[in-house]
């Protein structure tokens, strides 16, 4: 398997916004709800977040087809989405490395947000050594989120 990471290019909007949404419908519900996540969705803020961010995305391609990507801003990691099909295969890992390695060249310490009850997400952050340093709601939807830090190996 060929797998690169590098910068989105405004080619890949369309893919990436259908990314985002498969992968919002398929591991949000759980904790947003249906509701909220339809209302998400056909809101088009997933869709404009991805046209938006396309200069500070990273994405992950494997075999020609992209898998997912990452947004950074500054010192945050925004946003790591893997689509639905390639989860539990190593391409979060490559990519949250990438991203670190590249941002660590610039900063001591990065954050992160996720949602308090996407389980699986913060698994994934803690078994790569980020570390939970708040929780808080968030005032625009309601819902808990947590903030996680983590510092430069060096």
């Amino acid at each position: 398997m060929t797998i690169q990471i590098r910068q989105a290019s405004p080619a890949d909007i369309e893919p990436l916004i259908s990314l985002s949404r498969r992968t919002i419908r398929g591991s949000y519900r759980s904790f947003l709800g249906d509701e909220a996540v339809t209302a998400f969705i056909d809101s088009g803020a997933a869709d404009q977040y991805v046209a938006d961010h396309v200069a500070d995305s990273t994405v992950i391609v494997a075999d020609g087809a992209l898998v997912g990507y990452a947004v950074c801003k500054g010192p945050v990691i925004d946003l790591v989405m893997i689509d639905l099909p390639h989860h539990r295969r190593g391409f979060g890992t490559r990519l949250l490395q990438h991203c670190e390695d590249a941002l660590f060249a610039h900063y001591d310490a990065l954050t992160l947000e996720s949602f308090a009850e996407n389980h699986p997400a913060n698994s994934f952050y803690r078994r790569h050594g980020w570390e939970l340093v708040d929780l808080y709601r968030d005032k625009a939807s309601g819902v808990e989120r947590f903030a996680f830090r983590k510092h430069s190996p060096q």
